[in-house]
């Protein structure tokens, strides 16, 4: 039923379909549908009520009516559907008003009106939205001058007070669905936005061939938890590694092959690192780690276990096996360190002199 029911009132709408559109298309079929199956409902009571069925006449007319704007929804042809649906709404409540007089309150339809527009339309026709959002004020006083002047055209006492609580309850009722779907439509489209905010963020601060954090987000990091720990006496640990003889990869095997040991490498540090330590890419072969938990040895014991890790592993390139290993500098976070520049700066001489004395080994400084 639920299927059935989103399918009748998202005609016209599909998967390339811009969300305020689609927005826009659900109130006009859903405000086309509820007045046709109401007004068929009003005609019932006419009916029941009533021996001359004038006004169930007019109605059934009027409630077929409303289903072309459903209908060219259903044709694609949106901004058609909504200035018709508009034009024949008001084009209707004047004639109804006139033919039955004040007493059905009909004329009270255009206060859902002059909002409709501003709801309706958004640059898609400009200035002229407000032709449609200031005409049902124009009317309103057109009408109420009208039953001053004149006599309803068509009488009908008979249970008039009826279909008059009958026809109130319907202005309410659009009113109430009109301002719920709009409002719905609006809720869906901010959280659309909003994440669509946090997938562009986190694509901001991904690294897009290794997956990992990419410089910017673990500068950031490194200056809040610098700061943090700073201030609350906290641990904090910096590992900057790289990849031994990198060039010498690209160069034997090609820039792809390089590509896929950065990933490999990248791959083994996302399984073997806490989600309380950042791992990020720094730019080429070169790679940090932010440790905010723990103590000297247990952040040289996960480091070395890496080590091995890289250094026992094989990665498998078209006919070839490649091996590599990693050279690691560490710096801890001491009263002597200042700034979050100094810690970067000691994890980078540790990186160089693990280095130059030999590769593939850990070199910290405290």
């Amino acid at each position: 039923m639920k299927q059935i029911i989103k399918t009748i009132t998202e005609i016209g709408i599909n998967k390339d379909t811009d969300l305020w559109l689609s927005g826009k298309i659900k109130l006009v079929n859903i405000i086309s549908l509820v007045n046709f199956i109401f007004i068929l409902s009003m005609i019932s009571l006419d009916l029941f009520f009533n021996k001359t069925y004038n006004l169930s006449i007019i109605l059934l007319i009027i409630s077929f009516v409303m289903l072309i704007p459903y209908y060219l929804n259903y044709k694609k042809k949106y901004i058609a559907s909504r200035v018709v649906f508009l034009l024949f709404a008001y084009i209707s409540i004047c004639s109804l008003a006139i033919l039955f007089g004040k007493e059905f309150n009909f004329q009270y339809y255009l206060i859902p009106g002059v909002g409709m527009s501003l709801i309706f339309f958004r640059d898609e026709i400009g200035n002229k939205k407000w032709i449609f959002t200031f005409l049902g004020i124009p009317l309103w006083i057109f009408l109420e001058i009208w039953f001053v002047l004149y006599s309803p055209i068509i009488s009908m006492e008979k249970y008039i007070e009826v279909i008059t609580y009958f026809s109130t309850f319907l202005i309410f009722l659009t009113a109430i669905l009109m301002f719920a779907t709009f409002t719905h439509e609006s809720d869906k489209h901010l959280n659309n936005i909003s994440n669509m905010n946090k997938k562009l963020k986190k694509l901001a601060n991904i690294d897009p061939l290794t997956k990992l954090f990419n410089r910017r987000f673990m500068d950031e990091r490194i200056n809040y938890f610098f700061n943090l720990s700073k201030n609350n006496n906290g641990f904090l640990a910096m590992c900057i590694f790289d990849i031994d003889f990198f060039k010498k990869v690209n160069d034997t095997y090609g820039h792809d092959a390089g590509d896929k040991v950065l990933q490999m490498v990248s791959k083994l540090a996302m399984e073997n690192f806490r989600e309380t330590d950042f791992v990020g890419r720094m730019g080429g072969e070169e790679f940090c780690i932010i440790f905010t938990y723990g103590n000297i040895n247990s952040v040289k014991d996960a480091i070395e276990r890496f080590r091995k890790i890289i250094e026992n592993s094989i990665l498998k390139y078209e006919k070839n096996e490649i091996k590599i290993t990693a050279s690691f500098g560490i710096s801890y976070l001491t009263d002597n360190i200042k700034t979050q520049e100094e810690l970067y700066k000691n994890a980078d001489s540790a990186l160089y002199e693990a280095k130059n004395t030999g590769r593939n080994k850990i070199v910290d400084l405290i």
